[in-house]
This record gives C-alpha cells, structure tokens and sequence, in this order.
C-alpha cells in the first residue's frame, strides 16, 4: 500500500488523468453493443523449404467468425489482415495444423466463435525441374476469308518447377487460350503458361511470346465455261470452252467469273489443216492453275 501511494505521490494529475481515461474507456468499450462478423483473412505459406513445394489444395483465404464491440469489429473490418503459416521444419508428407483462436492478434474484447477451414490439411512434396516443350492454345477464327498459317512461340521450351509426382509425367505444357478471333494479319501477343491444377511454376519468371502468321485462306475452285480464243490467227476451236481448277485465295475465288479468265491457243504457225494445240491460260495475281481440263484443243483453219 506504501508503494501505491508513493507512486501516485509523484505526478499525481497526469497519473490521475490517464487513470480516468483508462477507466471511460474500458466502460465505453465494456457497455458497447456486441455484434458479430465474418472476416475473409487471406492465408499465405511462409519458410517453406527450397526443394519443398506445396501439393495439396489449399484455401487463400480464413473465413473467421467473431464477436465483440461493435467500433472494435468495424475497425477489424477496414484493416487489411494476412495470416502467416510457418513452415519452417517441415518435412515432405501430410501436415494437419490446428487454428486455434489464440492464433490471431485481436484486441481484447474481440472473441473468436468459428474458424473455416480448420484444421488445414496439407501436403508437401519432393521439388524437381523439367526442361519442357511449350504447346500453343488458340482460341477463336480468324475473321472469314483467313485463316493461321504459323505459331511459333519464344521461348520454345520452358524450365518448370513442381512436385515430382505431377511433373515426371508431363509431355508439354500449355499456354492460355491466345484469342485470334480479331486478327486478320500477323501479329506478335503476349501470353501466359496454363497450369491448371497442377502444383508448377516457372523456375525463372520469363515472358512468352507467341508470333501468329495470319493470312488469307487458300482454297481450291472449279471454274467452267472459260472461252478459249486463237491468237493471233482465227481458227475453229474444239472444244470452245474448258475448265480451270484454280487455287488462291477464297475471297478472291468466290466473286471470279469465266469471263474473268483468258484462255488462249497459238495459231501463228497454224497451217490450213487440223492440229492439236495446247490451252494457255492467264490469270489475275494471286492465283495459280492447279489443272486444266482439257489441257489441248482441236484446231481447225
């Protein structure tokens, strides 16, 4: 009792005032309302060993249930909040940790009722590296009339990371879907490896690039009825008319017309008599004689 009065002996209005204000604080926040909450607090691994990675699915977020204060909670509620799980010792295998609600640096007043998922189930796995082939994924067309003529990819080839159980199996490893839905000429995109389920990541953060050649679509087209003219000497021709098989663009195949055509046969060195003469057929740029039918006609002079 000495030592309480000597201590209040010295000072005694600032001691008196902080006492007061402890005091009205502690019945403010002892008298307030209680309320309830549901706090989504990220979770994150910490200390993991280098040749270790995480297997198993796990959650990236808490979902905790408290009560308390209602300023208090609404005050929990603004801050941003991570909760850390060292791992440091662990050992590959299955890990079961308990989430107590001890764990958690809540002011006094705040209760905790529910912690989900709990415990946490883990598993922790071998780590290898794997050099692996990178395999592009489109997605889309090409507007009508083109079509991809190449993807190639920089890097080809990929070091991954992961658990030794999922990589030792893998073949290749994918890309997102790179969308060319858009494009009607070539073009360079950026885009990212699909991992999907698996436990992978890079072994070194690089970019992929992906060079997409897009160009028109090329098809094949029967063209009949192309009228055959002598030049430069006229002539009776037979047949009169033959057929072209063309290859090139679609776009430019579907609007082409006979008449679009010249198919022509030399008679300069035509004598009077029948010969047989070979058909020539000029074409607009862009496309290319695939076959002719036929190929000769009579001509008579």
């Amino acid at each position: 009792m000495t030592a309480w009065y000597g201590f209040i002996g010295r000072n005694k209005l600032p001691k008196l005032l902080s006492l007061l204000l402890a005091l009205a604080l502690w019945f403010a926040v002892g008298g307030e309302e209680r309320t309830e909450a549901n706090l989504s607090i990220p979770l994150e691994f910490v200390n993991l060993a280098p040749d270790l990675t995480l297997s198993s699915d796990v959650p990236s977020v808490l979902q905790v249930r408290i009560s308390g204060p209602r300023s208090l909670i609404r005050t929990l509620s603004k801050r941003p909040l991570v909760h850390s799980v060292d791992l440091s010792g662990y050992k590959a295998g299955p890990h079961t940790i308990a989430l107590g609600p001890q764990i958690f640096p809540f002011p006094r007043g705040i209760e905790v009722s529910r912690v989900q998922p709990n415990p946490l189930n883990l598993t922790l796995s071998q780590t290898i590296t794997r050099l692996l082939p990178v395999k592009p994924v489109l997605s889309g067309r090409p507007p009508t009339g083109y079509e991809v003529k190449e993807v190639s990819l920089r890097p080809d080839h990929v070091k991954v990371k992961g658990p030794a159980d999922e990589i030792s199996g893998l073949k290749d490893v994918a890309t997102l879907p790179i969308d060319i839905s858009n494009l009607s000429g070539s073009a360079t995109l950026a885009t990212d490896l699909d991992f999907k389920n698996l436990h992978l990541s890079l072994a070194k953060n690089i970019s992929i690039l992906a060079d997409i050649t897009i160009g028109p679509k090329m098809t094949l087209r029967r063209i009949s009825g192309v009228p055959v003219q002598a030049i430069p000497h006229p002539a009776r021709l037979f047949p009169t008319r033959v057929t072209a098989v063309l290859r090139g663009p679609v776009m430019q195949l579907q609007n082409l017309k006979p008449g679009d055509l010249k198919a022509t046969v030399d008679t300069s060195d035509l004598k009077t008599g029948r010969r047989v003469l070979k058909v020539s057929l000029s074409l607009p740029a862009g496309l290319e004689l695939h076959r002719l039918e036929p190929e000769t006609v009579k001509a008579l002079r």
